[in-house]
This record gives structure tokens, sequence and C-alpha cells, in this order.
């Protein structure tokens, strides 16, 4: 591993000066189990590495207006157990209960899951000629390694975003709050994560010296519940193959407030409005969830070795559908 500069600065401001100061070779570091896979793997060229771990502004989960604010470097395991995830926001409890295994949720972040790169094989190999690191290629699309990437044809590059979080989070309709040189702004989740077709270097919209501080969880419409489901090779330790996160309000036989997000399926995770389409206003039957599955797969163009995925995506939008009944 190449030797860099660990630092701990003392607050917020701090930290995204010392991120600006040294530009594209430092990085931030929340629980690391990503970004030291990264500098070991030399993906990362990085001469500082500036920890946000003794900041105490981003840690934490507190009611804010209506709504939640939950600290970036909020633990994994502090989701699974947070007391204020409860009703509509259940869901994303749910979801961390899947991360990883006790050892990743432990030392792992909310702020990390959702910043993390891609676990594509070619990207993760020095040896290949990668469009994400700057080469000129994507060696993935014709390689026999395609079991884990895109259903959905991106041209550019068929890596898929890892983020489990990030689909309870799209169908929360949450924010996230990110902290730069120029201060503090705020977008949705669902334009936090980019395609290849904008930078296919870059896979969320930090701008460079950008921090992501906090996420909010504005208030759900009442009645409001979700389901997060994940399909991995492994039961236990794994990456999802798919992920369907979804939510509804169910009242007067019918599902209101429809709200559906794939993972696993394309470059970046987010909601399928065809799908929800499908959905809102009707009686949830096994016909309508495969309607909603046949909706949201449409545009898919499998690769030569991954088109299980579409099977293993239609059932997990089906069984999500209707764990939404009471």
């Amino acid at each position: 591993m190449k030797p860099f500069r660990f630092l701990r600065p003392a607050s917020l401001a701090e930290a995204v000066g010392l991120l600006a100061e040294a530009g594209p070779v430092s990085r931030a570091y929340a629980g690391g189990s990503d970004l030291l896979g990264e500098l070991k793997e030399g993906l990362a060229p990085c001469d500082r590495v500036v920890s946000l771990a003794t900041l105490p502004e981003l840690t934490g989960v507190a009611p804010e207006g209506d709504g939640l604010r939950l600290g970036a470097m909020v633990t994994v395991a502090d989701l699974v157990g947070e007391p204020l995830l409860k009703g509509p926001y259940a869901v994303l409890a749910q979801a961390a209960q899947g991360v990883a295994t006790p050892e990743i949720r432990n030392q792992g972040t909310l702020g990390g899951n959702l910043c993390q790169r891609p676990r594509c094989l070619h990207y993760r190999s020095a040896l290949a000629d990668c469009r994400k690191r700057g080469g000129t290629d994507c060696p993935a699309r014709e390689s026999r390694f395609q079991a884990y990437l895109s259903v959905m044809g991106e041209p550019d590059c068929v890596a898929v975003h890892p983020s489990d979080l990030a689909l309870p989070l799209l169908t929360l309709e949450a924010e996230v709050v990110l902290t730069g040189p120029a201060g503090e702004r705020s977008l949705p989740v669902a334009d936090f994560f980019t395609g290849p077709e904008n930078d296919v270097t870059r896979e969320t919209a930090l701008a460079p010296g950008e921090v992501l501080t906090a996420v909010r969880l504005p208030p759900a419409p009442a009645g409001w519940r979700g389901v997060h489901r994940k399909e991995r090779e492994r039961t236990a330790g794994d990456f999802a193959v798919v992920g369907v996160a979804a939510g509804a309000v169910p009242a007067d036989g019918a599902l209101h407030h429809v709200r559906l997000a794939l993972g696993g399926l394309g470059a970046a995770p987010a909601r399928s409005a065809a799908a929800e389409a499908v959905l809102e206003g009707q009686a949830p039957t096994p016909a309508l969830a495969e309607r909603a599955a046949d909706a949201a797969l449409a545009d898919a163009r499998p690769l030569a070795h991954n088109g299980y995925k579409l099977h293993l995506a239609r059932a997990l939008i089906c069984r999500a559908v209707e764990t939404l009944v009471p």
C-alpha cells in the first residue's frame, strides 16, 4: 500500500478544508470498509486520508420537524436498533439488518454505504482497462464474470451500485445533505446517484471537497408502510444480486402513494415510475404484481451471462407487493 497521511480534524469545517486543499489525492474516511480495500488494491490514488470519525455533528438520529435527521456517521448497526426508525421508517432498519456481516455493520456507516464504489471485478482489477478508472473500454461487457453486473444496457459501463440503504431511502423520498468549500446544499437522494452517461468515473453527485454529512427523512403519508427484499448468492455477508424496496398506503382495498425502488439492475439505484403507475390506486393481486414487474423490467437488456437477474427481480417485486397488504 502506498503511504499516506491520516488526519483527524477537530471540526467539519476543518475536514472540508483539508479535503479541498489536497484535491483529488485526498479521501474522506468514515468506516473504512470500502476505502481501505481500494487503497490496498491501488484503485484510489491518495496522499491524504481525512477521518470523519471524531466529528460529533455527523452522528446521531434526531427528530427534525415532522421527520428525522440521520448523521452520515451513524453506523449501520445503530440503524438496526434505532428506536426512532419505526412506522414508515422501519424499512430503513430492515434494510440495514441485511447489510454485510455484524462486524461490518458495527464499523460501516450510513454515509459510507451510500458512497461506496462498485464491486465490478474489472473495476477492482488494476490490470483491466476500465473506463471507470480512466481507461478506454468496458471489458466487463465481453467477460464471463457478468453475474453481478447491469441488465439495463448502459453502453459505457455495466457496473452496478452496491448500496442496500439507498433503496429504502428512495422510497422514503429522503434528501442528502452535502457540505463542501461552497457551503451546505441538499438534494433528493434520487439525484445523488448518477449514471455513467453523466461521468463514467463517478457514481454520485459529490463535488470535489464535499462530504455527505446527513440524510433527512421527510414525514411519510399516514399509514404508509414499506418493505425491503434482497437476493444474494450467500445468505450472510454478501452484496445484493438484486434488491427491491417498496412502500404504499393500503386503504380501501387498494394501494396508494406507491413507491418502488430497484438495486443491482442498473448503474444507479432508482425508482421505477412505470411499476409505480401500474400499482397506484389498484387492488393488490398476484396478476397486478406481475404487471408491475413487467413494467419495471421492460427496458432491460441483459448481457450474455446475467439474464437470470430478471427472474430474481420479478420474484422480488411480486413478493414485495404482496407484503404491502396487511
